[in-house]
């Protein structure tokens, strides 16, 4: 805006008459901005070419046509010219406003208007004899400016998501360490009591092991969840690899009576690269999550297939579903909606899937199941 103000006081001295001509033709040509020169009613005294290539209409309409006819007849550009109107009817200058510009040819432009008096210096008095509006286009700056807010506004709302997630992490592992916590002390403060009961601190102290387990558990699920090793991936078959790893799931299928179902929609000679260990273990979790979730009796849909560059696996589960404001956390550690679990299961899967460089879709209402869709691509090298 500084660099501004100084072009509007050259224009004024240049248009009074106080310097030749050609000078004051050449100087309006030479400055980067828009110039006009309006008279007391509005009119078009000259501008010049700049302004052109600005507003999309040449001097020669300007001058002809005026502002009137040009610029006043159309919708969109309400703000510019309530600029021209205040100016000349109000006298309303020395005033810096930003506003939207509908050009011509389509294209939405940001413009930044300054005005000023146009006097007429005399040898014994200077008179009003006009106006000057400069025009600045800001478009490149306001969206910057634009952008920088959005990326500012962006950048609030995931520290909000941050500290939404560490919350319930929070959450979930006082839920996870008070449980058994509370139980070993209670029942170490029990056995103290009945250090003359055999049988009842046989009891107490059983409840202890329990819970100390509990908590083994707890530690072993963070300790495999942050020693993932490293991707190790090659072409193989990984229909071989899921039929292999339902098989080996049966048996915990069966223990709640639910029945495994697979569908595999891939060619014989169907390959991928992938890390067999990794992608076991994350099939393992996704199907162990859908038994979790499935009542005595139901079953669960596992299924392959290729679909353009990816290829898609889903387990489905036909559970309680997951609750809309909870599918967020559903991959955070510590997070889960099941009475005993550890919450680690799906953050162990997210990673094995990043690592993959693929994604994971979850499709969840309550009462109506849940869709795990894991896409991976076909190939792990990112120039393919």
């Amino acid at each position: 805006m500084r660099s501004v103000v100084p072009n509007l006081e050259l224009v004024s001295i240049v248009c009074s008459g106080a310097s030749d001509p050609l000078l004051i033709a050449n100087i309006l040509e030479s400055i980067s901005d828009s110039v006009l020169v309006l008279g007391e009613d509005g009119d078009v005294l000259c501008c010049n070419r700049v302004t052109e290539e600005m507003l999309g209409y040449s001097p020669e309409q300007l001058l002809r046509e005026g502002l009137g006819k040009l610029l006043f007849s159309g919708y969109g550009n309400e703000d510019l010219n309530q600029i021209f109107v205040e100016t000349v009817s109000k006298k309303s200058v020395n005033a810096y406003k930003e506003v939207d510009y509908c050009h011509p040819d389509g294209s939405l432009r940001r413009l930044a208007a300054t005005t000023s008096y146009l006097v007429d210096v005399g040898e014994h008095e200077t008179s009003f004899s006009g106006f000057v509006v400069l025009l600045k286009d800001v478009t490149e700056v306001f969206n910057l400016r634009r952008k920088e807010k959005e990326l500012i506004q962006e950048k609030h709302k995931m520290a909000k998501e941050k500290i939404r997630s560490l919350q319930k992490l929070a959450m979930g592992v006082a839920h996870e360490i008070r449980n058994p916590t509370v139980t070993i002390g209670g029942f170490a403060s029990r056995i103290v009591r009945a250090a003359n009961d055999p049988e009842a601190t046989k009891r107490y102290a059983n409840s202890i092991i329990e819970a100390a387990r509990t908590l083994e558990n707890v530690v072993d699920a963070v300790q495999q969840c942050c020693d993932l090793p490293e991707i190790n991936p090659s072409y193989g078959n990984i229909s071989n690899l899921l039929h292999d790893t339902v098989s080996e799931m049966k048996a915990s299928a069966g223990a709640k009576n639910v029945n495994l179902r697979v569908q595999d929609e891939l060619p014989k000679d169907y390959a991928i690269s992938f890390d067999p260990f990794l992608l076991r273990m994350a099939i393992v979790r996704l199907i162990q999550n859908a038994i979790d979730f499935s009542p005595a009796g139901a079953a669960v849909d596992i299924s392959l297939r290729n679909v353009g560059e990816s290829t898609v696996l889903e387990v489905r589960d036909y559970g309680a579903g997951i609750k809309e404001e909870d599918i967020e956390y559903i991959f955070n550690p510590f997070f889960s909606t099941l009475p005993h679990g550890s919450g680690m299961g799906l953050a162990v899967v997210e990673s094995v899937v990043n690592e993959h460089l693929g994604s994971i879709q979850v499709d969840s209402k309550p009462g109506r199941g849940t869709i795990m869709r894991v896409l991976l691509p076909r190939s792990q090298d990112d120039s393919s």
